[in-house]
């Protein structure tokens, strides 16, 4: 009697803990939750908390916080080169449309490969089919619009539960021969920026040496000049000392022919006598003379050196 009285307890107490395990569900904050009862999806949601439902039931929780899928993909421009593409997404689950995707999709997962990532791939893809080179996709204006048509394109997601909020390229790799070309380019770009530079400054330098080459060339002209009119004024000054002393000697002969001719002119027996008796005079001062006076004269002269006469 006492083992089915324990054996009842046992099966009570079993029963009631089942009950309350399977009549009761918690749902995280951020999340919702989809019953289904024989495959049958309740239409109305499971809120955050503690929640009543048929101990038959399964509860599928949905995420509805926001979070970001990140998204990497080839994309082909018109010139047949492919660009790898990164792009992050951020989105949320619409709460109010969880039993929806239960019905229609699945699991949050499968709605979001179902629905989001294929939408995503197509758009970009003829997206791309717009841009004319590989290279565009670097231009910002590109980028720019091709963000602003894939969120505008996601917007249709809406009715599927997701609500996209922001879409983000956060990185654009180029095909590798593009990016190699980039390369050269801008090594290229470099080399003549600094071909440009050093020819800059070697044409510094060649004027630098061409205004010194001229400054010397004008100082040497100078000093040439200077040294051309000392030379010119000594050569005029002796010049004019040849001319002078020429002009002296000129006057000096013209003054001794004059005074040659006045001479002969005015030489007569008398003047001739008077000079001859002119050179002897100096000498009768330093010795004993005989001189012969003419008494017809008015100044002695000697007619004869009588002290040569005697020798």
């Amino acid at each position: 009697m006492d083992k089915q009285k324990i054996s009842l307890g046992i099966g009570i107490s079993v029963v009631v803990l089942f009950l309350a395990l399977t009549t009761f569900t918690t749902v995280p904050a951020g999340h919702v939750g989809v019953g289904s009862l024989f495959g049958k999806v309740e239409t109305t949601p499971y809120a955050e908390g503690l929640n009543f439902k048929n101990p038959m039931a399964r509860v599928t929780l949905f995420d509805a916080r926001q979070k970001t899928h990140l998204e990497k993909m080839n994309v082909p421009s018109q010139d047949q080169l492919t660009t790898q593409f990164e792009i992050s997404i951020q989105y949320r689950l619409i709460k109010e449309k969880a039993p929806q995707m239960l019905t229609e999709t699945g699991t949050p997962k499968e709605v979001l490969a179902v629905h989001m990532i294929p939408l995503l791939r197509s758009q970009l893809r003829e997206l791309g089919k717009s841009v004319s080179t590989a290279e565009e996709f670097y231009n910002q204006q590109i980028q720019q619009r091709i963000q602003d048509e894939l969120l505008v394109a996601l917007a249709d997601l809406n009715a599927k539960g997701i609500k996209v909020e922001k879409l983000l390229i956060r990185d654009v790799i180029l095909p590798k021969i593009i990016t190699n070309a980039v390369l050269r380019k801008k090594e290229a770009a470099q080399a003549a920026e600094k071909a440009k530079e050093e020819l800059k400054k070697f044409k510094v330098d060649q004027e630098r040496k061409e205004a010194k080459a001229e400054a010397e060339k004008r100082a040497e002209l100078i000093a040439a000049q200077k040294k051309k009119e000392v030379l010119l004024i000594e050569a005029n000054a002796k010049l004019d000392a040849t001319r002078i002393d020429a002009q002296a000697i000129l006057v000096s002969a013209k003054a001794k022919a004059q005074a040659n001719k006045i001479l002969v002119e005015s030489l007569t027996l008398d003047g001739y006598l008077k000079l001859e008796s002119m050179k002897y005079l100096k000498a009768f001062q330093n010795g004993n003379h005989v001189i012969i006076m003419d008494p017809n004269s008015v100044s002695p002269l000697p007619f004869l050196n009588l002290d040569k006469a005697k020798k």
